[in-house]
């Protein structure tokens, strides 16, 4: 009964929460945030934004399953992060300003001054983002179905509604700032968590073990590039630079939140370790469920899952504003936050029907990490401002095949995050007959 009631509390603050939001909200604050956002509010929603449910159960599988080289993606994700605040955010905060850009195709399409660039980006946004959203309210139902809390498709239609319905109220700027609150809970779980599992007197033994598992160079490659290049092809990392209030406050938070960020992964790194420990016959799926049924303290367990419940809504909103977001890119303004709303419960109905179906999780995340990495390589050439759509086209669709031939060769391994920076590659050395590079 305890469950229940804190879950209620959650769902009752968040959404009112929302409502107050909404009641002095505009268009503009609806739409993208209304372009004033902090630094702090920056830091927080990308980290939000960065672990959700997929994150701790995914992130907790690769340790348990590479152990150490974990942190391949680690100082992947150092090296992409700072690049991406430091060199790319001020350049695209600088072109947002001049084009008022809402989705994360506007960027190329006023760079090369071809509308054939947007529709392509957007397309492979619309599907890397909603690849998330499945995996965000798939594991999270799965996990609260698996305590016996609710059955697994009640607990995915209410996590389905509830974000849906504050995302209805108040679009961007709600993302934001109940992104900001769900950050903290999501630290506080995670502390929690790791204080139930085990003494200061273990940190050294798990801190020397190995998972034993055989991690291959190709592996350890893919988990690096994965970390260093897929926050250069995130749409919600675009719509951040366009809501941040200045190029400072945007340098400031996106640069700070590798910080929280590569805390959380030092957490889950030490569950995935401990929990191999312990039992190292797991399926890498389960162990993070694992972690939470055997080793806390179970009275402990209601408030963990009401925390986990938020980590969960933190990526899923945000998903699902990308998504409803991209699909309306090219109504007119003044119908823009009329058609976002419908096209918010339509990705929510659409991914509530798939995820009913489709339950898999951390092999699956694995392709759609290297998902993530396809537009990544298009995306730099774009921020440089070069001009031929030709090769931005080219690099896009490159990735989108090396991720396919990456899949065919190697199955679901970081490896193919190789085979989708080749296809990249290979496709930015086209050159378009038709239009010249400027």
């Amino acid at each position: 009964m305890e469950i229940y009631l804190y879950l209620s509390t959650y769902i009752i603050l968040i959404i009112g929460l929302s409502i107050y939001i909404s009641r002095s909200s505009s268009s503009e604050d609806f739409l993208i945030g209304g372009r004033n956002k902090s630094a702090y509010a920056i830091l927080f929603s990308k980290f939000a934004g960065a672990i959700g449910v997929s994150t701790l159960i995914t992130y907790t599988g690769y340790a348990y399953k590479f152990g150490w080289g974990l942190f391949a993606m680690s100082i992947g994700s150092v090296v992409g992060y700072f690049l991406f605040a430091f060199w790319a955010a001020p350049k695209i905060k600088r072109l947002s300003t001049q084009g008022k850009f809402y989705t994360q195709g506007d960027l190329p399409a006023f760079v090369t001054s071809n509308k054939n660039t947007a529709v392509i980006t957007n397309v492979i946004t619309i599907v890397v983002q909603f690849f998330w959203i499945l995996l965000s309210l798939a594991g999270g139902a799965k996990i609260i179905a698996f305590f016996e809390i609710l059955p697994y498709e009640t607990a995915l239609l209410i996590t389905a509604m509830v974000v849906m319905v504050y995302v209805l109220f108040s679009g961007f700027k709600a993302v934001i700032v109940t992104d900001v609150f769900q950050a903290v809970i999501i630290i506080v779980f995670l502390c929690i968590l790791i204080y139930g599992m085990f003494d200061v007197k273990d940190f050294g033994t798990i801190l020397s073990s190995s998972t034993g598992k055989n991690v291959t160079m190709g592996s350890i490659i893919g988990l690096v590039l994965y970390g260093g290049l897929s926050v250069f092809g995130l749409a919600d990392r675009y719509q951040l630079c366009y809501a941040a209030k200045d190029e400072k406050s945007l340098k400031r938070g996106l640069s700070l939140a590798i910080i929280p960020v590569l805390g959380i992964v030092f957490l889950l790194l030490l569950i995935g370790l401990y929990t191999y420990i312990q039992n190292p016959n797991l399926d890498p799926d389960t162990v993070f469920v694992y972690a939470m049924q055997n080793f806390i303290t179970q009275s402990w367990l209601p408030l963990l899952l009401v925390l986990f419940f938020a980590g969960l809504m933190s990526t899923a909103d945000t998903s699902i504003f990308a998504v409803a977001s991209h699909i309306v890119a090219n109504t007119k303004k003044e119908q823009k936050v009329k058609s976002l709303r419908y096209a918010t419960i339509i990705t929510v109905i659409v991914a509530f029907i798939v995820a009913l179906f489709w339950r898999s999780i951390v092999d699956i995340t694995i392709v759609g990490a290297a998902l993530r990495m396809t537009l990544s390589v298009a995306m730099i050439y774009a921020i440089q401002q070069k001009r031929n759509s030709g090769r931005f086209i080219a690099s896009a669709l490159g990735g989108i095949l090396g991720l396919i031939i990456g899949i065919l060769a190697f199955g679901p391994t970081p490896t193919i995050a190789i085979t989708v920076l080749l296809g990249s590659l290979l496709g930015l050395v086209y050159r378009s007959k038709s239009q010249k590079e400027i």
